[in-house]
């Protein structure tokens, strides 16, 4: 898939270049906008290495999103049984911040999961990412289970939000 709303290039062939850019620039903005810790980076880095080794396109995807040919965002979907589908790696560039592209970015990743079947959508944030959260709140999903998680940054709380879509 590949198509361009309001001037945001979205497109689920991704390449290893999108694979490792991805991984990069959640490791640099995790760090430098909220201090988390080298155990979250190394998370990171091996969870998205494996979505790349495990994607299965009939019932996975990553949905890359670029602005004026500049790596913008990504998503993740990684589909599961029942009809329950987990997105992942959710983040988008500074520069695209407060131009709606965030929440293009994740209602097009709803939309596809419900286009493949999928009833049910759940993921995990941190408390930290204010902005964020007020997105998802706003698009219907609920904080379902939190869990104090001091090794990724003092303080953080890791949060479980899902919505029957």
């Amino acid at each position: 898939m590949e198509k361009v709303i309001d001037g945001v290039l979205l497109t689920t062939d991704f390449t290893d270049e999108d694979i490792q850019y991805s991984i990069k620039r959640h490791k640099e903005i995790f760090d430098s906008e909220f201090g988390f810790s080298e155990i979250f980076n190394k998370y990171v880095e091996k969870s998205i290495t494996d979505f790349a080794h495990d994607f299965d396109s009939r019932k996975d995807f990553m949905l890359v999103a670029k602005v004026d040919g500049r790596f913008a965002g990504t998503i993740t979907l990684i589909g599961e049984e029942e009809g329950k589908g987990r997105l992942r790696y959710f983040f988008v560039e500074p520069f695209t911040r407060g131009h709606g592209v965030g929440k293009l970015v994740f209602t097009t990743a709803m939309s596809m999961a419900k286009d493949m079947g999928y009833s049910h959508l759940y993921f995990s944030t941190y408390n930290v990412l204010k902005v964020a959260r007020t997105m998802y709140r706003q698009l219907g999903f609920e904080i379902t289970q939190t869990i104090p998680d001091e090794e990724v940054a003092p303080g953080v709380i890791e949060e479980f939000w899902a919505k029957d879509i």
